[in-house]
């Protein structure tokens, strides 16, 4: 069942890959039975003096070898290709489907724990996609080529094949409990191996270089790393240990077959009930028969590994995506309500919970400042809004629709977001505004705009490229590394040019001096004048800008009101607002 569904992903990304495949192994036991019996009749007919045979047996036998070797250089580039783009097709689709997997998932350990697991079945232990059915067709092509060489050899004396394949068996056996240890550990290894990549990842990653450099924290990390890597580094050696004592029992049996099968074609040659070239061709088949058996038992044993790691492969591909939450696409009126409706929300199997009991009800023309301290809520909130996360208990409406049931791409469209750790891609800035959306005269124009209400037009004006330089150097040494601020002036862009009902902006001013600050929530009045807006900030400023502030405290909204009316009465808000304030008096 585990290599059947591998089978099928094959056959549903590149089913080229598999006709290649099977023709390589075609021509792989043409190869081996050419090898066998060929030099049989050239070495009868040399030793019976019929030279000219013996030159055609030799001419036909070159001929074969030749042409095998040029098919198998074609179908060698012809796999390379296939495979590269077979490879290429499912991990766009795995990609897809990660991305697609719910934010509260991708954030657990056990999950990325779990995807490391799934990744042995997908990709085999030289992370190469396709490999399990390499084997399978290797594993198919042996079995004939063991059939064709236990008929020679059965010509011989069906007793000396029923010895060999007896032997063989139990090696099966002894190589399969090596397996199922290597397996074991192997599962171990995994866990171990996605912790390692860490730190490579974060060492060579620019983004932590100024961090890593200015602190001293490279000798801080090897540290780190060199205790997750001694963790790695015990199981590998175990998992070693136990291979080589194995592998050392499994010579002893490979060699008594090969001893059996040559006793016996030598004493059948010494009796003379066999000519030169049989003698020649049975030892050649026996030694054959024996290692390809051999070979054969691994493979499947090596197989039989992919039915644990299938269990973690269907395990990961039953993770819900959020596409298959929701189904109906309403339209959402010019005016219309958002209500939370007794939210409650706790991760995965914490104690507490991260918000409790929330109920709120405000409209599509409201600015609202959300307030807090660091957990108090704020972020889940808007992030159950924006359905990152899905509630543990209550409801969310929208014009009074619960959001669950709205397709989830499509409720995305609803939303334009600035977080405060927003992420610019490797593309143009254009690009990364637009996203591929510039369709007409009037988007380019409503483009231009907003460049210039968000100041971006000062920072392109410097660059030879302008609209078109990339960010970063990923993909050009001349690329365009923009400072914090300029980065979220090109995030606040994205997210006025999306031009949906519902903003939420995540302490979207953190990166901008006071006079850009002001600047940009004036010029957020402009851009969201007619739409939803919520504001997450430590900075109080923030509620001169909105019509209501939400004050969340211990997961719960403890204050609902104007500044004006909030700072008149002791709460919550005016502590916070006496503490920035003492600063600036």
């Amino acid at each position: 069942m585990a290599i059947w569904e591998y089978v099928k992903l094959c056959w549903k990304f590149g089913p080229a890959f598999l006709f290649t495949l099977f023709f390589q192994e075609v021509f792989m036991v043409l190869k081996t039975m050419c090898g066998l019996i060929f030099p049989k009749y050239i070495i009868d007919s040399i030793f019976a003096g019929d030279a000219k045979a013996g030159i055609i047996y030799c001419a036909i036998y070159i001929g074969t070898i030749i042409f095998n070797l040029i098919m198998q250089k074609i179908i060698t580039g012809l796999l390379m290709v296939q495979k590269a783009k077979l490879e290429h097709n499912f991990r766009f689709y795995l990609n897809n489907r990660f991305i697609s997997v719910s934010f509260e998932s991708i954030e657990k350990e056990s999950f990325l724990d779990l995807k490391a697991k799934a990744e042995n079945y997908l990709y085999g232990f030289n992370q190469s996609f396709g490999e399990p059915v390499e084997l399978l067709f290797s594993c198919i092509g042996d079995i004939f080529a063991l059939i064709l060489i236990a008929a020679i050899i059965s010509q011989l004396s069906p007793v000396v094949v029923g010895l060999i394949v007896v032997i063989a068996l139990l090696n099966k056996v002894v190589f399969k409990r090596i397996i199922g240890a290597r397996m074991q550990r192997h599962t171990e290894m995994s866990v171990h191996a996605r912790r390692i990549s860490y730190f490579n990842n974060t060492v060579q990653d620019f983004q932590y270089g100024k961090e890593i450099r200015n602190n001293g924290l490279f000798d801080w990390l090897s540290k780190k790393y060199k205790e997750k890597f001694e963790e790695y580094y015990s199981v590998v050696k175990k998992m070693s240990w136990n291979f080589t004592l194995g592998v050392i029992g499994l010579v002893f049996i490979d060699a008594s077959q090969v001893i059996i099968g040559y006793v016996y074609v030598i004493r059948s040659a010494i009796l003379g009930a066999i000519t030169v070239g049989e003698f020649s061709m049975q030892l050649d088949a026996i030694t054959r028969f024996a290692s390809n058996f051999q070979f054969l038992m691994q493979k499947l044993t090596n197989l039989s590994e992919y039915k644990i790691y299938y269990e973690f492969y269907k395990e990961y591909m039953a993770v819900p995506v959020q596409s298959s939450f929701g189904n109906d696409k309403p339209t959402l009126p010019e005016t219309f309500d958002i209500e939370f409706e007794n939210v409650s929300f706790k991760y995965g199997d914490a104690e507490n919970f991260a918000l409790k009991d929330v109920s709120v009800k405000f409209n599509s023309k409201e600015r609202i400042a959300i307030i807090g301290e660091n957990g108090a809520g704020k972020s889940t909130f808007v992030k159950l809004l924006m359905r990152l996360y899905e509630p543990t208990e209550g409801r969310i409406l929208v014009n009074g629709i619960d959001i669950k049931n709205i397709d989830y791409d499509y409720y995305q469209t609803w939303i334009a977001a600035v977080f405060q750790d927003f992420k610019l891609f490797s593309f143009s800035i254009q690009d990364n505004i637009v996203f591929d959306k510039l369709n007409s005269k009037e988007d380019s124009e409503r483009l231009e705009k907003i460049i210039k209400a968000t100041g971006l037009d000062e920072i392109l004006v410097k660059l030879d490229k302008g609209m078109d330089t990339l960010v970063y150097r990923d993909f050009d040494e001349d690329g365009f590394t923009p400072s914090g601020g300029q980065g979220q002036k090109i995030a606040i862009a994205r997210a006025a040019y999306k031009n949906a009902p519902i903003v939420i902006l995540d302490e979207p001013t953190a990166a901008l001096d006071p006079r850009a600050e002001n600047q940009i929530y004036e010029q957020f009045d402009e851009f969201f004048k007619d739409r939803c807006s919520l504001y997450i900030s430590h900075r109080m400023a923030v509620t001169k800008f909105s019509s209501r502030t939400l004050v969340f405290d211990s997961g719960r909204i403890v204050q609902d009101g104007t500044h004006d009316t909030l700072v008149a009465s002791e709460g919550k808000y005016k502590e916070l607002y006496d503490l920035q304030a003492q600063y600036y008096v």
